[in-house]
């Protein structure tokens, strides 16, 4: 937790200002999220990275408004399309991530936030309140849609050692999208022989 200890801050004002908008499904995903599910990745977050559904973006600004840097605007890049807004916060930086899409090796990927909220996303309790996090499986497969193996390497390690926990949300999420082969043997020789 040292390392995220200058985020710490940030979360519970997050965590207050999104309180007024309950019905709001939302998760910090990220290098963030990561640390907080015991993922090694060697160094403090620069920003903290918050995920939500297209009809959460516009609810979950206005709770973030006093703390804005920008509005919500639509962005995309070679393989990334999201609606993206930024706030400061406690002298942090926050990104809102809505409606995030993932298109590369063949394969897309839709971060269904509200899904993942309920049915996969794991609670950390931070001064009291609780936060979800993104799913290890989610981490998995966007780091390696990227092809950042300084993270998909270490998210590997830390979801292996529980897999009970973790592979059943990998094969809910590879059932709920579009895999290019390519991908999928990437995937497989990934995780050898817990893909079941």
């Amino acid at each position: 937790m040292v390392l995220l200890e200058p985020l710490l801050p940030t979360i519970t004002t997050i965590q207050t200002q999104l309180l007024q908008a309950p019905h709001v499904r939302w998760l910090i995903g990220g290098s963030c999220g990561l640390l907080l599910q015991h993922v090694d990745i060697g160094r403090s977050p620069r920003d903290l990275d918050l995920y939500v559904d297209y009809q959460d973006v516009t609810a979950a600004h206005s709770c973030l408004q006093p703390y804005s840097v920008d509005v919500p605007m639509y962005n995309e890049t070679p393989i990334y399309a999201s609606i993206l807004s930024h706030y400061i916060i406690d002298d942090n930086a926050v990104e809102l991530v809505g409606d995030f899409k993932v298109k590369a090796m063949q394969s897309a990927y839709q971060v269904e936030a509200s899904y993942l909220w309920e049915a996969h996303s794991q609670t950390v309790q931070i001064t009291g309140h609780n936060a979800r996090l993104m799913p290890l499986a989610h981490e998995l497969l966007f780091n390696l849609l990227r092809n950042r193996p300084d993270r998909y390497e270490a998210i590997r390690h830390t979801m292996l050692a529980n897999p009970e926990l973790h592979m059943p949300v990998l094969n809910d999420l590879l059932q709920r999208n579009s895999w290019g082969t390519e991908f999928q043997h990437k995937l497989e020789q990934l995780m050898k022989n817990s893909l079941r």
